[in-house]
């Protein structure tokens, strides 16, 4: 089912797994960007895992979140457009950040068009059919009956429970990441393309990827002048882990679309 956006997008910024944890500078990057693309009234898509943990449960929010968020909040209200498709790390954010931090949560895909192209936007952490742990452990964290358990729970107590657990996860997550499940990818997006999409979008993975339709993905990475190789073909973009060189995909409203490094002196869109 296509979910409606509730406003339309001319052009668009889409980053992935900032995994934010701490108050330093790749959190400032990432406020820095957020108020770049609303000076510049460019929408923001999180394709997931923007902090190694977030919860929308009242009371159940980092310390050094609060100033994000509440930065993000304001933003909003100054006309930043932002949406977020949730990642493995996200749990109901719907709760208490759509409609004040978020114009939109989405727990599982979005699909929209911009700039004349049909996009799709997934996390992707159920792309990888081989890592039946996690598509477990995914059933049990994600069910209601758990997450409205935890929503009972003091933050004081709760909180450092879920940081060790979250460390643990991180070990396992690391080794299931060594090898790039390209062919999964490639299904995953054919079925879309087959529906019309032109575009698929995920995360995940922490490497940046641009994988034409019918085509091996190239395992450098994307130059940011990939649109003369891939322009109006269907392609799978894997975002890769944002706080590591700050890079992001847009698309521009003429359907041109690409990758970036941030540069907060440099427009987001080319």
């Amino acid at each position: 089912m296509k979910t409606p956006l509730p406003f339309t997008p001319f052009r668009a910024v889409f980053l992935a797994d900032a995994h934010l944890n701490q108050d330093d500078i790749h959190s400032r990057a990432f406020v820095k960007m957020a108020e770049k693309a609303a000076a510049e009234g460019v929408p923001m898509f999180l394709l997931g895992d923007m902090f190694d943990l977030w919860f929308g449960n009242a009371g159940l929010t980092f310390d050094f979140q609060k100033p994000i968020i509440s930065r993000l909040k304001e933003l909003r209200n100054l006309g930043l457009q932002i949406v977020c498709v949730e990642g493995n790390r996200d749990f109901y954010l719907g709760h208490e950040h759509e409609g004040t931090t978020l114009d939109l949560v989405c727990s599982d895909n979005l699909r929209f068009t911009v700039g004349g192209l049909q996009v799709h936007l997934s996390h992707g952490d159920t792309v990888n059919k081989a890592d039946l742990w996690y598509r477990f452990w995914k059933t049990i964290s994600k069910n209601r009956l758990a997450n409205r358990l935890v929503s009972y729970l003091p933050g004081w107590f709760f909180l450092p429970m879920a940081k060790r657990l979250e460390r643990k996860l991180k070990r396992h997550n690391r080794r299931n990441k060594e090898s790039f499940p390209e062919n999964d990818c490639l299904r995953y997006a054919a079925d879309l393309f087959a529906k019309g999409t032109d575009i698929v979008l995920l995360g995940h993975f922490h490497q940046e990827k641009l994988m034409p339709q019918n085509r091996r993905a190239d395992s450098n990475r994307g130059s940011d002048t990939e649109t003369e190789a891939c322009e109006r073909k269907k392609l799978v973009a894997v975002l890769p882990l944002w706080k590591e060189a700050y890079r992001y995909f847009y698309i521009d409203a003429d359907g041109s679309f690409g990758f970036r490094s941030f540069v907060a002196e440099e427009p987001l869109i080319p």
